[in-house]
């Protein structure tokens, strides 16, 4: 998992008794050392999830030409290697 040079800000959250539980499971499942460290994972992985929904709409989105036309920049980028 990816750690930051910053220092970590202290936060005080209030959780319903469901939520902790959600996230208690997750933390045994994973084995996660902390629920801190449970919460930091769970939020990367919405963020990279996120992300791959972000380009796929994107590429969802190309008309056809659009698509032909990143297959031949793609078809010549190849050939230049």
């Amino acid at each position: 998992m990816p750690t930051t040079a910053a220092k970590k800000q202290a936060k005080t959250l209030s959780l319903s008794p469901d939520v902790l539980q959600i996230l208690e499971t997750y933390r045994k499942k994973n084995r996660v050392e902390s629920l801190t460290a449970a919460v930091e994972q769970i939020i990367r992985e919405w963020k990279k999830a996120d992300l791959a929904a972000q380009v796929t709409a994107y590429y969802d989105a190309l008309s056809e030409d659009e698509v032909q036309q990143d297959e031949r920049w793609g078809k010549f980028s190849e050939s230049q290697m």
